[in-house]
């Protein structure tokens, strides 16, 4: 396969588009019924401007529903979470409560995308440049995504923007636990070696594995990447990508 001809695999949240305002409001809904509370915001609006600064700082580090938990609950113990060392500590300390608070999670996004879908899809910006590069992409035989996120999500958000992953192209966080999973995967459906593959991601830490395994990665800038993401990312030579330019120059 040529250099030119290689297969790209997109991350979606802090990729594609900003999710930061939809996963605010869908944790926070999740997190009142968690608490027994009968609490529920649709829009930004409801949020002060502490609340909304607090969330888009930290928010970056959650790699799955399930763990808005931690951020949750550290908002509500007062914990501030300044480096992802805090992070994973939490992580470890609460990991049981992981998997049933993205159950509630989901739950409260199914109820705020069906009061108002539109709307629901006004909370997910595009990052400008993204979606036209997957359309050639796509035209060539070359797109394909490992998210995290549910795929009906994805696919109502796309949709709206007249993109439409093939079935087999795409594989979300039903389908897989890690994004080096992913690309295993998606490697032997197409049968290329793994130098034929790139993959983008906002998140340092779904990027470690596949590196180390000898996937040709790079971590994307253009969204709220943390900073001590790109130390990281510069210590561990993960090329940065900070704006579309930049990805169709790889490409």
């Amino acid at each position: 396969m040529r250099e030119q001809k290689k297969i790209v695999v997109f991350d979606f949240d802090g990729v594609v588009c900003d999710s930061t305002d939809e996963c605010m409001v869908t944790s926070w809904n999740a997190w009142e019924k968690w608490e027994s509370r009968l609490g529920f915001r649709k829009t930004v609006d409801d949020f002060s401007e502490e609340e909304k600064y607090t969330f888009r700082e930290v928010r970056p580090r959650v790699r799955g529903a399930g763990e808005y938990y931690i951020l949750r609950r550290a908002f509500a113990e007062g914990i501030w979470i300044e480096n992802q060392e805090i992070y994973e500590k939490l992580e470890e300390d609460w990991k049981e409560y992981l998997s049933p608070f993205k159950t509630v999670f989901f739950e409260a996004r199914n109820r705020l995308r069906h009061e108002n879908l539109d709307d629901w899809i006004d909370l997910h910006p595009i990052y400008n440049g993204v979606v036209e590069v997957m359309k050639t992409l796509k035209s060539q035989g070359r797109l394909y995504m490992a998210t995290l996120k549910d795929g009906e999500s994805v696919r109502l958000i796309l949709g709206k923007q007249g993109l439409e992953i093939p079935v087999g192209n795409f594989l979300d966080q039903s389908k897989i636990k890690s994004k080096l999973q992913a690309l295993d995967q998606f490697r032997k459906q197409i049968g290329c070696d793994k130098t034929d593959m790139i993959f983008i991601d906002d998140n340092i830490t779904h990027l470690i594995e596949p590196k180390a395994a000898g996937y040709q990665v790079y971590l994307t800038t253009w969204g709220s990447t943390i900073e001590e993401y790109i130390g990281i990312a510069q210590k561990r030579n993960i090329p940065l990508l900070n704006n579309c330019k930049k990805l169709i120059k790889i490409l």
